[in-house]
Protein backbone atom coordinates (compact mmCIF):
# COMPACT_ATOMS: atom_id res chain seq x y z
CA UNK A 1 0.00 0.00 0.00
CA UNK A 2 2.91 2.36 1.01
CA UNK A 3 4.70 1.67 -2.86
CA UNK A 4 1.53 2.43 -4.65
CA UNK A 5 1.09 5.74 -2.04
CA UNK A 6 4.74 6.64 -2.77
CA UNK A 7 3.94 6.89 -6.84
CA UNK A 8 0.41 8.84 -6.26
CA UNK A 9 2.56 11.05 -4.17
CA UNK A 10 4.98 10.81 -7.53
CA UNK A 11 2.06 11.74 -9.69
CA UNK A 12 0.81 14.89 -7.92
CA UNK A 13 -1.62 13.41 -6.25
CA UNK A 14 -2.64 13.96 -2.20
CA UNK A 15 -2.49 10.49 -0.67
CA UNK A 16 -3.84 9.69 2.77
CA UNK A 17 -3.00 6.11 4.26
CA UNK A 18 -4.40 4.99 7.13
CA UNK A 19 -2.91 0.86 8.51
CA UNK A 20 -3.96 -1.34 11.36
CA UNK A 21 -3.28 -4.91 12.06
CA UNK A 22 -5.95 -6.18 9.78
CA UNK A 23 -6.49 -3.30 7.00
CA UNK A 24 -4.92 -0.74 5.07
CA UNK A 25 -6.64 2.19 3.18
CA UNK A 26 -5.10 4.62 0.44
CA UNK A 27 -7.41 7.55 0.10
CA UNK A 28 -6.99 10.87 -2.90
CA UNK A 29 -8.04 13.91 -2.33
CA UNK A 30 -9.78 14.62 1.25
CA UNK A 31 -8.65 12.80 4.32
CA UNK A 32 -11.07 10.62 5.65
CA UNK A 33 -13.48 10.92 8.86
CA UNK A 34 -12.49 9.59 11.86
CA UNK A 35 -14.95 7.74 14.29
CA UNK A 36 -14.98 5.37 16.85
CA UNK A 37 -16.21 2.01 15.13
CA UNK A 38 -13.68 2.80 12.13
CA UNK A 39 -13.11 5.58 8.79
CA UNK A 40 -15.82 7.43 6.61
CA UNK A 41 -14.46 8.24 2.61
CA UNK A 42 -16.51 10.68 0.90
CA UNK A 43 -18.80 13.05 1.53
CA UNK A 44 -21.34 12.54 4.24
CA UNK A 45 -24.23 14.81 5.14
CA UNK A 46 -26.96 15.28 7.97
CA UNK A 47 -30.42 14.95 7.22
CA UNK A 48 -30.64 16.78 10.62
CA UNK A 49 -29.14 20.07 9.70
CA UNK A 50 -28.57 20.81 6.15
CA UNK A 51 -25.22 21.50 4.88
CA UNK A 52 -21.54 19.37 4.93
CA UNK A 53 -20.64 18.06 8.45
CA UNK A 54 -16.68 17.70 9.69
CA UNK A 55 -16.95 15.52 12.45
CA UNK A 56 -19.72 13.20 13.91
CA UNK A 57 -21.25 13.73 17.75
CA UNK A 58 -20.35 11.29 19.84
CA UNK A 59 -23.71 10.02 20.33
CA UNK A 60 -24.09 9.38 16.68
CA UNK A 61 -20.84 7.19 16.64
CA UNK A 62 -21.68 4.92 19.49
CA UNK A 63 -25.02 4.18 17.45
CA UNK A 64 -23.36 3.58 14.49
CA UNK A 65 -20.88 0.90 15.89
CA UNK A 66 -24.05 -0.49 17.84
CA UNK A 67 -26.25 -0.22 15.12
CA UNK A 68 -23.54 -2.05 13.32
CA UNK A 69 -23.98 0.76 10.61
CA UNK A 70 -27.48 1.35 10.20
CA UNK A 71 -27.60 4.36 11.82
CA UNK A 72 -25.54 5.82 8.98
CA UNK A 73 -28.51 5.07 6.28
CA UNK A 74 -30.87 5.90 8.67
CA UNK A 75 -29.82 9.63 9.54
CA UNK A 76 -26.68 10.78 7.21
CA UNK A 77 -26.96 10.45 3.37
CA UNK A 78 -24.16 11.43 0.99
CA UNK A 79 -20.95 9.90 -1.45
CA UNK A 80 -19.46 7.81 1.46
CA UNK A 81 -17.98 4.63 2.21
CA UNK A 82 -17.90 3.46 5.36
CA UNK A 83 -15.42 0.86 7.08
CA UNK A 84 -17.23 0.10 10.34
CA UNK A 85 -15.36 -2.20 12.83
CA UNK A 86 -17.50 -4.96 14.04
CA UNK A 87 -16.46 -7.93 16.31
CA UNK A 88 -16.32 -9.98 13.69
CA UNK A 89 -13.68 -7.90 11.46
CA UNK A 90 -14.36 -4.74 9.29
CA UNK A 91 -17.92 -4.32 6.82
CA UNK A 92 -17.53 -1.86 4.33
CA UNK A 93 -20.81 0.17 4.05
CA UNK A 94 -21.55 1.67 0.44
CA UNK A 95 -24.37 4.79 1.16
CA UNK A 96 -27.56 4.55 -0.33
CA UNK A 97 -27.74 5.84 -3.98
CA UNK A 98 -24.16 7.18 -3.31
CA UNK A 99 -22.06 8.29 -6.12
CA UNK A 100 -18.58 6.83 -4.69
CA UNK A 101 -18.22 3.37 -6.35
CA UNK A 102 -16.42 0.54 -4.31
CA UNK A 103 -15.38 -2.07 -6.67
CA UNK A 104 -13.93 -5.26 -5.50
CA UNK A 105 -11.78 -8.47 -5.83
CA UNK A 106 -11.73 -11.52 -3.23
CA UNK A 107 -8.44 -12.98 -3.33
CA UNK A 108 -8.40 -15.06 0.52
CA UNK A 109 -7.23 -13.99 2.77
CA UNK A 110 -7.30 -10.58 1.56
CA UNK A 111 -9.90 -8.54 -0.10
CA UNK A 112 -9.27 -5.28 -2.51
CA UNK A 113 -11.47 -2.40 -2.78
CA UNK A 114 -10.91 0.44 -4.95
CA UNK A 115 -13.58 3.30 -6.37
CA UNK A 116 -12.61 2.77 -9.84
CA UNK A 117 -10.35 0.10 -12.08
CA UNK A 118 -7.44 2.61 -12.30
CA UNK A 119 -6.75 2.19 -8.59
CA UNK A 120 -7.50 -1.31 -8.75
CA UNK A 121 -4.88 -2.12 -11.25
CA UNK A 122 -1.84 -0.82 -8.90
CA UNK A 123 -2.14 -3.27 -6.76
CA UNK A 124 -0.98 -5.58 -9.83
CA UNK A 125 -3.83 -8.01 -9.74
CA UNK A 126 -4.21 -6.94 -13.60
CA UNK A 127 -5.29 -8.14 -16.26
CA UNK A 128 -8.84 -8.80 -16.06
CA UNK A 129 -10.19 -11.10 -18.51
CA UNK A 130 -13.84 -9.67 -20.25
CA UNK A 131 -16.67 -11.45 -18.88
CA UNK A 132 -18.64 -12.33 -21.92
CA UNK A 133 -21.56 -13.93 -20.37
CA UNK A 134 -22.50 -10.49 -18.43
CA UNK A 135 -21.25 -8.73 -22.11
CA UNK A 136 -24.57 -10.55 -23.48
CA UNK A 137 -26.86 -9.75 -20.48
CA UNK A 138 -25.53 -6.07 -20.52
CA UNK A 139 -26.28 -5.79 -24.02
CA UNK A 140 -29.86 -7.30 -23.08
CA UNK A 141 -30.53 -4.80 -19.90
CA UNK A 142 -28.15 -2.12 -20.43
CA UNK A 143 -29.48 0.14 -17.91
CA UNK A 144 -29.52 -2.72 -14.66
CA UNK A 145 -26.41 -2.48 -12.34
CA UNK A 146 -25.56 -4.70 -9.11
CA UNK A 147 -23.13 -6.43 -7.96
CA UNK A 148 -22.21 -8.03 -11.02
CA UNK A 149 -19.24 -6.18 -13.90
CA UNK A 150 -18.22 -7.22 -17.16
CA UNK A 151 -14.57 -7.99 -15.91
CA UNK A 152 -14.12 -11.72 -14.76
CA UNK A 153 -13.48 -11.10 -10.74
CA UNK A 154 -14.59 -7.95 -10.51
CA UNK A 155 -17.72 -7.57 -8.21
CA UNK A 156 -19.43 -4.28 -7.09
CA UNK A 157 -20.72 -3.64 -4.16
CA UNK A 158 -24.39 -2.33 -4.95
CA UNK A 159 -25.47 0.90 -2.94
CA UNK A 160 -26.96 0.58 0.13
CA UNK A 161 -25.28 -2.85 0.47
CA UNK A 162 -22.22 -3.80 3.51
CA UNK A 163 -19.53 -6.04 2.41
CA UNK A 164 -18.66 -8.40 5.23
CA UNK A 165 -15.36 -9.56 5.02
CA UNK A 166 -13.71 -12.55 7.96
CA UNK A 167 -10.84 -14.30 6.81
CA UNK A 168 -11.35 -16.02 3.63
CA UNK A 169 -15.18 -15.36 3.72
CA UNK A 170 -16.86 -12.41 2.15
CA UNK A 171 -20.55 -11.63 2.27
CA UNK A 172 -22.96 -9.21 0.88
CA UNK A 173 -26.09 -8.20 2.89
CA UNK A 174 -28.24 -4.94 2.35
CA UNK A 175 -28.74 -2.27 4.86
CA UNK A 176 -31.30 -0.21 2.36
CA UNK A 177 -34.10 -0.83 0.04
CA UNK A 178 -36.53 1.03 -1.52
CA UNK A 179 -39.54 -1.16 -0.49
CA UNK A 180 -39.10 -0.39 3.29
CA UNK A 181 -39.74 3.42 2.47
CA UNK A 182 -42.22 2.37 -0.22
CA UNK A 183 -44.18 -0.02 2.34
CA UNK A 184 -44.57 2.78 5.57
CA UNK A 185 -48.90 3.68 6.06
CA UNK A 186 -49.93 5.74 3.87
CA UNK A 187 -51.11 8.89 6.09
CA UNK A 188 -49.78 12.36 4.40
CA UNK A 189 -52.23 14.47 2.57
CA UNK A 190 -51.15 15.51 -0.72
CA UNK A 191 -49.98 19.03 0.25
CA UNK A 192 -48.09 17.19 3.12
CA UNK A 193 -46.35 14.92 0.33
CA UNK A 194 -45.80 18.08 -2.09
CA UNK A 195 -44.16 20.02 0.99
CA UNK A 196 -41.96 16.70 1.98
CA UNK A 197 -40.90 16.64 -1.82
CA UNK A 198 -40.06 20.49 -2.03
CA UNK A 199 -38.05 20.47 1.26
CA UNK A 200 -35.98 17.13 0.00
CA UNK A 201 -34.96 18.42 -3.55
CA UNK A 202 -34.10 22.54 -1.69
CA UNK A 203 -32.15 20.80 1.09
CA UNK A 204 -30.25 18.27 -1.08
CA UNK A 205 -29.40 20.93 -3.89
CA UNK A 206 -28.58 23.15 -1.10
CA UNK A 207 -26.18 20.79 0.62
CA UNK A 208 -24.45 19.61 -2.33
CA UNK A 209 -23.77 22.96 -3.94
CA UNK A 210 -21.99 23.77 -0.47
CA UNK A 211 -19.95 20.67 -0.47
CA UNK A 212 -18.91 20.80 -3.88
CA UNK A 213 -18.74 24.52 -4.77
CA UNK A 214 -19.77 26.53 -7.58
CA UNK A 215 -21.94 23.89 -10.30
CA UNK A 216 -22.57 24.31 -13.67
CA UNK A 217 -26.71 23.01 -14.56
CA UNK A 218 -27.27 21.21 -17.74
CA UNK A 219 -30.27 23.00 -18.07
CA UNK A 220 -32.84 21.31 -21.18
CA UNK A 221 -35.87 23.08 -19.91
CA UNK A 222 -37.42 19.91 -19.25
CA UNK A 223 -38.99 20.02 -15.90
CA UNK A 224 -36.51 17.60 -13.64
CA UNK A 225 -33.08 20.15 -14.50
CA UNK A 226 -35.88 23.34 -14.28
CA UNK A 227 -36.39 22.19 -10.65
CA UNK A 228 -32.63 22.21 -9.83
CA UNK A 229 -32.57 25.80 -11.46
CA UNK A 230 -35.39 26.83 -9.42
CA UNK A 231 -33.65 25.64 -6.19
CA UNK A 232 -29.96 27.31 -6.84
CA UNK A 233 -31.80 30.79 -7.84
CA UNK A 234 -29.40 31.42 -5.04
CA UNK A 235 -26.95 30.16 -5.22
CA UNK A 236 -23.62 30.55 -7.42
CA UNK A 237 -24.56 28.67 -10.57
CA UNK A 238 -24.01 28.56 -14.25
CA UNK A 239 -27.02 27.36 -16.35
CA UNK A 240 -25.76 25.48 -19.54
CA UNK A 241 -28.21 24.31 -22.60
CA UNK A 242 -27.05 22.41 -25.82
CA UNK A 243 -28.87 22.61 -28.53
CA UNK A 244 -28.62 20.28 -32.18
CA UNK A 245 -29.10 21.60 -36.14
CA UNK A 246 -32.55 19.92 -35.68
CA UNK A 247 -35.45 21.61 -33.77
CA UNK A 248 -35.86 18.42 -32.16
CA UNK A 249 -32.94 18.87 -29.98
CA UNK A 250 -33.19 22.50 -29.72
CA UNK A 251 -34.75 23.40 -26.11
CA UNK A 252 -32.82 26.91 -26.01
CA UNK A 253 -36.38 28.90 -25.98
CA UNK A 254 -37.15 27.14 -22.99
CA UNK A 255 -34.02 27.28 -20.94
CA UNK A 256 -34.07 30.72 -21.65
CA UNK A 257 -37.61 30.90 -20.13
CA UNK A 258 -36.08 29.37 -16.99
CA UNK A 259 -32.67 31.07 -17.00
CA UNK A 260 -35.04 34.72 -17.26
CA UNK A 261 -36.99 33.59 -14.44
CA UNK A 262 -34.32 32.63 -11.90
CA UNK A 263 -32.02 35.67 -13.01
CA UNK A 264 -28.99 33.95 -14.32
CA UNK A 265 -27.39 33.99 -17.67
CA UNK A 266 -27.73 30.93 -19.73
CA UNK A 267 -24.89 29.65 -21.84
CA UNK A 268 -25.74 27.96 -24.86
CA UNK A 269 -23.40 25.43 -26.59
CA UNK A 270 -24.24 23.12 -29.85
CA UNK A 271 -23.84 20.06 -30.39
CA UNK A 272 -21.06 19.21 -32.89
CA UNK A 273 -21.00 15.64 -34.48
CA UNK A 274 -17.06 16.00 -35.92
CA UNK A 275 -16.00 16.41 -32.55
CA UNK A 276 -17.31 13.03 -31.18
CA UNK A 277 -15.05 10.33 -31.42
CA UNK A 278 -16.42 6.75 -31.98
CA UNK A 279 -13.57 4.38 -30.86
CA UNK A 280 -13.13 6.28 -27.70
CA UNK A 281 -15.07 5.14 -24.41
CA UNK A 282 -15.61 7.45 -21.51
CA UNK A 283 -16.07 4.33 -19.23
CA UNK A 284 -12.42 2.72 -19.93
CA UNK A 285 -12.24 3.26 -16.06
CA UNK A 286 -15.48 1.41 -15.05
CA UNK A 287 -16.45 -2.36 -15.10
CA UNK A 288 -19.02 -1.87 -17.48
CA UNK A 289 -19.78 0.05 -20.79
CA UNK A 290 -22.19 2.79 -19.13
CA UNK A 291 -21.28 5.27 -21.07
CA UNK A 292 -23.03 7.00 -24.39
CA UNK A 293 -21.44 7.76 -27.04
CA UNK A 294 -23.29 11.34 -27.30
CA UNK A 295 -22.28 12.22 -24.07
CA UNK A 296 -18.96 13.02 -25.49
CA UNK A 297 -20.24 16.40 -26.50
CA UNK A 298 -22.02 17.01 -23.33
CA UNK A 299 -18.89 16.60 -21.65
CA UNK A 300 -16.55 18.89 -23.99
CA UNK A 301 -18.82 21.75 -23.11
CA UNK A 302 -19.13 21.09 -19.27
CA UNK A 303 -15.28 21.21 -19.57
CA UNK A 304 -14.90 24.73 -21.51
CA UNK A 305 -17.97 26.19 -18.95
CA UNK A 306 -16.37 25.04 -16.12
CA UNK A 307 -12.51 26.33 -17.02
CA UNK A 308 -14.50 29.72 -17.95
CA UNK A 309 -16.43 30.23 -15.10
CA UNK A 310 -14.88 28.38 -12.54
CA UNK A 311 -17.40 26.12 -11.86
CA UNK A 312 -16.52 22.76 -9.77
CA UNK A 313 -18.85 20.49 -10.53
CA UNK A 314 -21.56 19.38 -13.20
CA UNK A 315 -25.25 19.16 -12.09
CA UNK A 316 -27.87 17.29 -14.34
CA UNK A 317 -31.18 16.34 -13.47
CA UNK A 318 -30.97 12.62 -14.95
CA UNK A 319 -33.32 10.05 -12.89
CA UNK A 320 -35.98 12.85 -12.52
CA UNK A 321 -38.41 10.55 -14.20
CA UNK A 322 -37.79 7.47 -12.57
CA UNK A 323 -37.69 9.32 -8.79
CA UNK A 324 -41.28 10.90 -9.81
CA UNK A 325 -42.93 7.84 -10.82
CA UNK A 326 -43.61 8.89 -14.51
CA UNK A 327 -44.80 5.45 -14.96
CA UNK A 328 -46.04 4.88 -18.77
CA UNK A 329 -48.88 2.13 -17.79
CA UNK A 330 -52.41 1.43 -15.85
CA UNK A 331 -50.24 0.49 -12.63
CA UNK A 332 -51.35 3.64 -10.59
CA UNK A 333 -55.09 3.20 -11.60
CA UNK A 334 -54.51 -0.93 -10.14
CA UNK A 335 -53.15 0.42 -7.01
CA UNK A 336 -55.47 2.57 -6.13
CA UNK A 337 -58.32 -0.01 -6.72
CA UNK A 338 -56.24 -2.52 -4.78
CA UNK A 339 -55.99 -0.29 -2.16
CA UNK A 340 -59.38 1.95 -1.71
CA UNK A 341 -61.58 -0.49 -4.02
CA UNK A 342 -63.66 0.11 -7.03
CA UNK A 343 -65.22 4.04 -6.90
CA UNK A 344 -64.89 7.40 -7.71
CA UNK A 345 -60.95 7.67 -6.51
CA UNK A 346 -59.93 4.50 -8.73
CA UNK A 347 -61.97 6.03 -11.83
CA UNK A 348 -60.27 9.25 -11.56
CA UNK A 349 -57.02 7.62 -11.76
CA UNK A 350 -58.39 5.71 -14.97
CA UNK A 351 -59.05 9.15 -16.05
CA UNK A 352 -55.70 11.13 -15.28
CA UNK A 353 -53.94 8.21 -16.87
CA UNK A 354 -56.21 8.17 -20.16
CA UNK A 355 -55.62 11.50 -20.44
CA UNK A 356 -52.18 10.97 -19.78
CA UNK A 357 -51.64 8.37 -22.81
CA UNK A 358 -54.49 9.04 -24.94
CA UNK A 359 -55.98 5.92 -24.03
CA UNK A 360 -59.60 4.94 -24.05
CA UNK A 361 -60.83 4.61 -21.02
CA UNK A 362 -62.21 1.20 -21.52
CA UNK A 363 -58.51 -0.26 -22.56
CA UNK A 364 -57.12 1.47 -19.41
CA UNK A 365 -59.55 -0.31 -17.06
CA UNK A 366 -58.80 -3.61 -18.82
CA UNK A 367 -55.39 -2.99 -18.25
CA UNK A 368 -55.38 -1.77 -15.00
CA UNK A 369 -57.28 -4.79 -13.93
CA UNK A 370 -55.21 -7.50 -15.72
CA UNK A 371 -52.63 -5.74 -13.63
CA UNK A 372 -54.02 -6.05 -10.19
CA UNK A 373 -54.19 -10.13 -10.34
CA UNK A 374 -51.86 -11.90 -7.96
CA UNK A 375 -50.30 -13.67 -10.24
CA UNK A 376 -49.36 -10.24 -12.57
CA UNK A 377 -47.83 -8.24 -9.92
CA UNK A 378 -44.11 -9.25 -10.66
CA UNK A 379 -41.26 -6.11 -11.33
CA UNK A 380 -39.09 -7.85 -14.01
CA UNK A 381 -37.54 -5.24 -16.75
CA UNK A 382 -37.41 -6.35 -20.40
CA UNK A 383 -34.63 -7.29 -22.12
CA UNK A 384 -33.48 -4.98 -25.46
CA UNK A 385 -32.72 -8.31 -27.84
CA UNK A 386 -32.21 -5.32 -30.94
CA UNK A 387 -29.50 -6.88 -32.96
CA UNK A 388 -28.54 -9.61 -30.90
CA UNK A 389 -27.53 -12.85 -32.23
CA UNK A 390 -29.60 -15.79 -31.01
CA UNK A 391 -26.13 -17.08 -29.13
CA UNK A 392 -26.36 -13.89 -26.98
CA UNK A 393 -29.79 -13.84 -26.39
CA UNK A 394 -29.24 -17.63 -24.73
CA UNK A 395 -26.57 -15.98 -23.29
CA UNK A 396 -28.28 -13.29 -21.77
CA UNK A 397 -30.60 -15.28 -20.42
CA UNK A 398 -34.52 -15.00 -19.49
CA UNK A 399 -34.43 -13.19 -16.98
CA UNK A 400 -32.40 -10.11 -15.87
CA UNK A 401 -29.27 -10.62 -13.92
CA UNK A 402 -30.31 -10.32 -9.94
CA UNK A 403 -30.67 -7.41 -8.76
CA UNK A 404 -31.72 -6.54 -4.77
CA UNK A 405 -34.37 -3.96 -5.34
CA UNK A 406 -36.42 -6.15 -8.03
CA UNK A 407 -37.08 -8.73 -5.92
CA UNK A 408 -39.58 -7.62 -4.14
CA UNK A 409 -42.17 -8.89 -1.52
CA UNK A 410 -44.93 -10.97 -1.88
CA UNK A 411 -47.98 -9.74 -4.28
CA UNK A 412 -46.25 -6.05 -4.34
CA UNK A 413 -48.44 -3.62 -5.60
CA UNK A 414 -48.11 -2.70 -9.47
CA UNK A 415 -47.90 0.74 -9.82
CA UNK A 416 -45.07 0.72 -6.36
CA UNK A 417 -43.00 -2.35 -8.28
CA UNK A 418 -42.87 0.10 -11.38
CA UNK A 419 -41.86 3.30 -9.50
CA UNK A 420 -38.95 0.95 -7.55
CA UNK A 421 -38.20 -0.64 -11.46
CA UNK A 422 -37.63 3.17 -12.58
CA UNK A 423 -35.16 3.65 -9.61
CA UNK A 424 -33.28 0.38 -10.02
CA UNK A 425 -32.76 1.41 -13.64
CA UNK A 426 -32.22 5.16 -12.72
CA UNK A 427 -28.40 3.80 -10.72
CA UNK A 428 -27.06 3.64 -14.24
CA UNK A 429 -26.82 7.56 -14.36
CA UNK A 430 -24.58 7.16 -10.80
CA UNK A 431 -22.96 3.64 -11.92
CA UNK A 432 -21.83 5.49 -15.03
CA UNK A 433 -20.03 9.16 -14.05
CA UNK A 434 -16.46 8.89 -15.49
CA UNK A 435 -13.63 8.84 -12.35
CA UNK A 436 -11.46 10.54 -14.66
CA UNK A 437 -14.05 13.07 -15.63
CA UNK A 438 -12.33 16.57 -15.16
CA UNK A 439 -14.86 17.87 -12.79
CA UNK A 440 -17.42 15.48 -10.82
CA UNK A 441 -21.18 14.89 -11.81
CA UNK A 442 -23.74 15.43 -9.07
CA UNK A 443 -27.46 13.95 -9.62
CA UNK A 444 -29.54 16.32 -6.80
CA UNK A 445 -32.90 14.20 -7.80
CA UNK A 446 -30.97 10.36 -7.11
CA UNK A 447 -30.39 12.06 -3.23
CA UNK A 448 -31.45 9.46 -0.74
CA UNK A 449 -33.57 12.02 1.25
CA UNK A 450 -35.48 12.98 -2.44
CA UNK A 451 -35.66 9.26 -2.70
CA UNK A 452 -37.09 8.42 -0.09
CA UNK A 453 -39.98 10.98 0.17
CA UNK A 454 -40.84 10.40 -3.47
CA UNK A 455 -41.31 6.70 -2.24
CA UNK A 456 -43.58 7.29 0.17
CA UNK A 457 -46.11 8.52 -2.32
CA UNK A 458 -48.95 6.46 -3.63
CA UNK A 459 -48.58 6.21 -7.19
CA UNK A 460 -51.32 7.11 -8.42
CA UNK A 461 -50.98 11.08 -6.51
CA UNK A 462 -48.26 11.72 -9.18
CA UNK A 463 -50.70 12.22 -11.77
CA UNK A 464 -52.99 15.00 -12.09
CA UNK A 465 -54.68 17.21 -15.23
CA UNK A 466 -53.36 14.18 -17.19
CA UNK A 467 -49.66 14.90 -16.34
CA UNK A 468 -47.19 13.03 -15.13
CA UNK A 469 -45.17 13.90 -11.97
CA UNK A 470 -47.73 16.04 -10.90
CA UNK A 471 -46.25 16.74 -7.22
CA UNK A 472 -43.06 17.22 -8.49
CA UNK A 473 -44.84 20.07 -10.75
CA UNK A 474 -46.95 21.32 -7.40
CA UNK A 475 -43.89 21.80 -5.40
CA UNK A 476 -42.20 23.88 -7.46
CA UNK A 477 -44.86 25.84 -9.43
CA UNK A 478 -44.04 29.22 -7.36
CA UNK A 479 -40.70 28.99 -8.78
CA UNK A 480 -41.00 28.53 -12.36
CA UNK A 481 -42.64 30.07 -15.60
CA UNK A 482 -45.97 28.23 -16.08
CA UNK A 483 -44.95 27.23 -19.41
CA UNK A 484 -42.29 24.69 -17.37
CA UNK A 485 -44.72 23.56 -14.94
CA UNK A 486 -47.18 22.76 -17.31
CA UNK A 487 -44.80 21.19 -20.19
CA UNK A 488 -46.02 17.97 -21.67
CA UNK A 489 -42.77 17.44 -24.58
CA UNK A 490 -39.42 17.36 -24.06
CA UNK A 491 -36.67 17.07 -26.39
CA UNK A 492 -34.39 13.92 -26.59
CA UNK A 493 -30.66 12.96 -28.06
CA UNK A 494 -32.33 11.08 -31.08
CA UNK A 495 -31.66 13.70 -33.63
CA UNK A 496 -28.14 14.07 -32.61
CA UNK A 497 -27.66 10.27 -32.21
CA UNK A 498 -29.10 10.40 -36.16
CA UNK A 499 -26.32 13.14 -37.40
CA UNK A 500 -24.13 10.51 -35.62
CA UNK A 501 -25.12 7.84 -37.00
CA UNK A 502 -24.72 9.61 -40.63
CA UNK A 503 -21.38 11.92 -39.98
CA UNK A 504 -19.62 8.49 -39.00
CA UNK A 505 -21.05 5.98 -40.51
CA UNK A 506 -18.11 4.14 -42.15
CA UNK A 507 -16.43 3.83 -38.77
CA UNK A 508 -19.24 2.85 -37.19
CA UNK A 509 -19.69 -0.39 -40.06
CA UNK A 510 -16.14 -1.22 -39.15
CA UNK A 511 -16.41 -1.20 -35.79
CA UNK A 512 -18.96 -3.38 -35.63
CA UNK A 513 -18.65 -5.72 -38.34
CA UNK A 514 -15.41 -6.34 -37.34
CA UNK A 515 -15.03 -6.18 -33.91
CA UNK A 516 -14.99 -7.81 -30.50
CA UNK A 517 -18.64 -8.20 -30.77
CA UNK A 518 -18.82 -9.89 -34.11
CA UNK A 519 -15.91 -12.17 -32.92
CA UNK A 520 -18.03 -13.27 -30.12
CA UNK A 521 -21.03 -14.26 -31.91
CA UNK A 522 -23.06 -12.19 -29.93
CA UNK A 523 -24.36 -9.27 -32.48
CA UNK A 524 -26.41 -9.95 -35.58
CA UNK A 525 -23.81 -9.77 -38.47
CA UNK A 526 -26.36 -10.08 -41.07
CA UNK A 527 -28.82 -7.84 -40.49
CA UNK A 528 -26.40 -5.13 -39.27
CA UNK A 529 -25.10 -5.58 -43.29
CA UNK A 530 -28.21 -4.43 -44.08
CA UNK A 531 -28.86 -1.87 -41.98
CA UNK A 532 -25.49 -0.23 -43.34
CA UNK A 533 -26.03 -0.84 -46.57
CA UNK A 534 -29.50 0.65 -46.62
CA UNK A 535 -30.94 3.96 -47.00
CA UNK A 536 -29.86 6.80 -43.71
CA UNK A 537 -30.78 8.34 -41.51
CA UNK A 538 -32.55 5.43 -39.51
CA UNK A 539 -35.43 5.24 -37.84
CA UNK A 540 -34.85 7.40 -33.95
CA UNK A 541 -35.51 4.10 -32.01
CA UNK A 542 -33.24 1.46 -34.42
CA UNK A 543 -29.88 4.37 -34.06
CA UNK A 544 -30.18 4.22 -30.07
CA UNK A 545 -30.32 0.78 -30.32
CA UNK A 546 -27.07 0.46 -33.04
CA UNK A 547 -25.29 2.97 -30.96
CA UNK A 548 -25.51 1.15 -27.75
CA UNK A 549 -23.66 -1.15 -29.17
CA UNK A 550 -21.06 0.74 -30.78
CA UNK A 551 -20.90 1.86 -26.95
CA UNK A 552 -20.03 -1.72 -25.98
CA UNK A 553 -17.70 -1.89 -28.83
CA UNK A 554 -15.43 1.17 -27.60
CA UNK A 555 -15.51 0.03 -24.13
CA UNK A 556 -14.02 -3.55 -25.11
CA UNK A 557 -11.47 -1.40 -27.58
CA UNK A 558 -10.35 0.59 -24.58
CA UNK A 559 -9.62 -2.97 -22.18
CA UNK A 560 -9.94 -1.95 -18.96
CA UNK A 561 -7.95 -3.25 -16.25
CA UNK A 562 -5.71 -4.48 -19.41
CA UNK A 563 -3.24 -2.39 -20.51
CA UNK A 564 -1.56 0.43 -18.97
Amino acid sequence: MRRIGDRLVHEGYSVHIHHEEDFALLVLGDPPMAIDAGLIVGPLFDRRHPGPIETLAPEDQAKIRASQGRHLTEIFWGGYVAFVRTDEGIDLLRAPLGELACLFVHQAPRTWVASDIALLKRTGMAPFATDWSMIAQHLAWPYLRGSWTCLEKVMALPSGHKLQSSGARIRMAPLWSPWAFADQPQCLTRDEHVEQIARAVTNSVATLAAHWGRPVLLLSGGLDSSIIAATLARHDADLLTLYTRDPIGDERAYAAQVAKHIGKPLIEARREVSEVHPLRSAAGGLPWPARRLFEQETMRHVDLASAAHGAAALMTGGGGDNVFCALQSAAPVADRLLVEGPGPGMLGTAREISALASAPMPTVLRSAIAKAMPWARKSIARPDHAYLSEDAKVRAGACPPAHPWLTPPARPLPGLAGHIRLLALAQSFSEGRDPAATIPTILPLLAQPVVEACLAVPSWLWFEKGRNRALARRAFAPHLPRAIVERRSKGTPDSFQGEIFEHHHATLRDMLLGGALADQGLIDLSRLTRVFSGPVPMAPPDVGSLLRLVDVEAWLRSAPGRHE
